[in-house]
């Protein structure tokens, strides 16, 4: 059994289509400042061909929310996201 910290972050735009919603589409770097991140931590158990975790993830930033809203500092349990995977070890 290993453990793991982690962080992911990224969004999503359209690009392609014509939105009236300015939004939803991506225009340049101002937009970077709309990247939400998330962290949290994990276990993972490596069975040489898969390996199966459980992890705990939080909403670190959401830029979605009100302004002084957007960083999250409450890391309890209750505010938590549980996932688990089965994966190919890489």
């Amino acid at each position: 059994i290993k453990g793991a910290i982690f962080a992911d972050a990224g969004n999503i735009w359209n690009v392609l289509d014509n939105v009236s919603d300015a939004k939803a589409t991506f225009d340049g770097l101002k937009d970077l400042k709309e990247i939400a991140i998330g962290t949290g931590f994990g276990l993972r158990y490596d069975l040489d061909f898969f390996v199966v975790r459980f992890d705990l993830g939080f909403k670190t930033f959401n830029p979605a929310n009100e302004e002084g809203k957007k960083w999250f500092y409450d890391y309890d349990f209750a505010h938590s996201v549980f996932n688990f995977g089965i994966n190919y070890p890489f």
